[in-house]
């Protein structure tokens, strides 16, 4: 609903500041927001002699404030008055009044934001005040804050507010801004200078350290402790400054939780206070878990055992890198590991850098994908797969991306015996076992800069979390805690399967370019109809479950073109021009899908069905790079169909002509295939078909 104080703001904004180089105009439609929050900024930093102006609020428009906030008192007159209005009534303070003067309805609205900020609420405008006044940033209790970490918030304020030079927001949400504060405050109370303390967890922070336990005097940073137990879940922990035995308790539930040795300790050193104010907690700690991209040698699977590890996350599939380094665990490299004392636990990754990438039908084929290579590779039923969210998604994204991606993971393993797992931030993970997509969880709590793990607890039924990535020699890993029970111990006893039909699937999905809308519903065997927009043809596609052996062998995506010009010759007759030939179907679909081909054969066939002629491309594929592991043995076929009435209406082609065109036309609608076939035009084809031709 518009507010008419908010839309008086606007237009007096753009009337006023409209000529101005550089303004951008506010909405007039009476909702505060971030456009309407620019246009104050633009029009304070032309008032205060700011040429190029813009959206920001850093420190050229600070530095070029500071100078002139002490004129704005009581009596004041200018458009700096009515801007400061403006943005009172954007933040849904009232100044009482809209003009060009500090009036007492402005500095008591001045008073009332400094309260609401847990700052002594004197009225004086300083330039964080002003800072915080032109933003978007709530003082008061947002839907879905906690009032005692709004309470925080502004005891943090009221402490360090000046020190810091920022107001933060007081809105019950634990934010970035928050967490800063918490640990400055943590710093403060180990003695660091306001020059010395920074809000980043260092080795200084770490240093310093207290060491907490019942009684303790440091009151200060007691109430630290306190506020991370609260930020992390323990919403009834007291908040005074005093180590008591609830306290204690807490602090002992937050060990065992977290798998902090010791595991049942009631005293508060680093380990613990830096596990409740960063997400990756003290890195230095001991683990028996780490992964690792790299193919793991014997010598590495030394190393690791040497340094404690028992337990190894590997990927199922992929590359890693600009240069592409393959990353898929393999039954050999398997043995290595297990002859060597580790067990592994898979992970699948495959993509997933944008929140785009996740979809429901995106998360079936990635089910249908890593459900082939862990079956090959000897993975046994109930093995929890963990589906990597490598993204900072932001919560309100998580329920429309990451979440139905996982559901399609789990229709994916319906039938397979497998178990859906997912890695990603704290959020992440919450919201994905709240919908029961996922039996376990690999938290991504390296990542202390993913806001999904600023301010979260650590969801339930976590069974891997990963805190810091190092290299040992030329062994690239992250190390990774497991939960206090060991609830995922990994594999250590292999049974090499039987590649699964959803293999078939996924190979046939990578090489038809979405054309398969549903992996689900989709059958082999079947054959379905190609939306030629184009009286009188028909084309099909269909995806079969063994492999012919077509007359042209295909080697690493390299079509035999000796055997290839055999091949149309004993359909065609004898090739014009066998260069320009291959030149053009270098172009084109069939070509361009053997490149995906590790192992396979390509075979054309020419025929008449009564009236009609009939052409068919049939790619048999024995290996696919896709799931390059095994042999995946199918077969794709093009079947296009032209009826006596087409050639009726293109007299252009002669009779002699006909079969060479409609090869042509077969070749080409090979590449018109999946989301680019879509809406796609004859014309197009008829004209390459025609180029085709001529050369047979």
């Amino acid at each position: 609903m518009a507010d008419e104080a908010v839309r008086a703001v606007q237009k007096w904004l753009n009337k006023t500041y409209g000529s101005v180089p550089g303004f951008v105009a506010a909405p007039e439609n009476g909702q505060t927001g971030w456009p309407t929050i620019y246009s104050l900024r633009m029009g304070l930093q032309h008032e205060i002699g700011i040429s190029a102006i813009g959206e920001g609020f850093g420190d050229t428009t600070k530095n070029a404030l500071a100078p002139v906030v002490g004129s704005l008192k009581p009596g004041y007159k200018g458009n700096i008055a009515q801007l400061i209005q403006g943005a009172f009534w954007c933040k849904g303070i009232s100044p009482t009044d809209f003009n060009n003067e500090l009036t007492q309805g402005t500095m008591a609205a001045v008073q009332t934001l400094q309260s609401d900020a847990g700052v002594t609420a004197d009225g004086i405008i300083t330039v964080p005040l002003m800072a915080a006044l032109f933003d978007m940033a709530a003082f008061s209790l947002v839907q879905g804050g906690n009032p005692k970490i709004r309470a925080m918030q502004q005891y943090l304020n009221s402490r360090f507010a000046s020190e810091l030079k920022q107001i933060m927001p007081c809105d019950g949400i634990y934010q970035r801004d928050t967490n800063t504060a918490l640990i400055y405050a943590l710093q403060r109370a180990e003695g660091m200078s306001p020059d010395q303390a920074t809000g980043t967890y260092g080795d200084q922070t770490i240093a310093r350290c207290p060491v907490l336990s019942e009684g303790s005097s440091d009151h200060d940073a007691v109430r630290v402790l306190q506020y991370g137990l609260l930020v992390n879940g323990y919403n009834d922990v007291a908040t005074d400054g005093i180590f008591s035995s609830q306290v204690g308790n807490l602090v002992a539930a937050f060990s065992t939780r977290m798998n902090l040795e010791p595991v049942t300790g009631r005293i508060a050193g680093n380990r613990v206070i830096k596990g409740l104010l960063t997400s990756n907690g003290d890195t230095q700690r001991d683990s028996i878990v780490c992964d690792t991209s790299k193919i793991l040698t014997s010598a590495d699977v030394a190393t690791l055992k040497k340094y404690g590890f028992k337990i190894v996350g590997r990927y199922l599939t992929g590359t890693v890198g600009n240069d592409f380094r393959d990353k898929a665990l393999s039954t050999a490299e398997i043995k290595t590991i297990t002859d060597g004392g580790l067990s592994v636990f898979p992970i699948y990754q495959d993509g997933g850098a944008e929140v785009a990438y996740f979809t429901e039908m995106q998360g079936v084929l990635d089910a249908f994908t890593a459900v082939s290579a862990a079956r090959v590779l000897g993975f046994p039923e109930n093995t929890v797969i963990y589906f990597a969210c490598d993204v900072d998604i932001q919560e309100g994204n998580i329920d429309y991306s990451v979440v139905p991606y996982m559901k399609g993971v789990n229709d994916g393993l319906a039938k397979s015996g497998f178990k859906a797992g997912i890695y990603g931030t704290r959020n992440v993970c919450t919201h994905v076992m709240g919908a029961g997509y996922a039996v376990h969880c690999f938290v991504a709590d390296m990542s202390t800069g993913y806001s999904g793990n600023l301010g979260y607890a650590m969801p339930q039924n976590w069974s891997f979390d990963q805190f810091v990535e190092y290299n040992i020699g030329d062994l690239p890993i992250d190390q990774v805690a497991t939960d206090v029970k060991i609830s995922d111990p990994g594999t250590k006893v292999f049974t090499p399967g039987v590649l699964p039909e959803a293999s078939q699937k996924v190979v046939a999905s990578d090489l038809l370019h979405g054309l398969i809308n549903n992996l689900l519903t989709f059958e082999l065997g079947k054959e379905y109809p190609l939306p030629v927009q184009t009286p009188h043809v028909e084309a099909f596609w269909s995806v079969n479950s063994s492999a012919g052996k077509g007359a042209v062998h295909i080697n690493q995506g390299g079509f035999d073109k000796i055997a290839l010009h055999g091949a149309v010759e004993d359909q065609l007759g004898k090739l014009n021009n066998p260069a320009a030939f291959d030149e053009s179907l270098d172009k084109y679909g069939i070509v361009k899908l053997g490149a995906k081909v590790d192992e396979g054969s390509f075979n054309v066939a020419i025929k008449t069905n009564g009236d009609n002629l009939e052409v068919s491309l049939t790619l048999n594929i024995i290996k696919a790079k896709k799931i390059s592991n095994v042999d995946v043995n199918m077969s794709i076929t093009w079947r296009i169909v032209f009826t006596p009435l087409f050639w009726y209406d293109h007299p252009e082609i002669s009779p002699a002509k006909q079969k060479s065109y409609a090869f042509g036309t077969a070749l080409d609608l090979s590449s018109y295939m999946g989301t680019t076939y879509v809406g796609f035009e004859m014309a197009t084809v008829l004209v390459v078909a025609l180029a085709i031709a001529a050369l047979v």
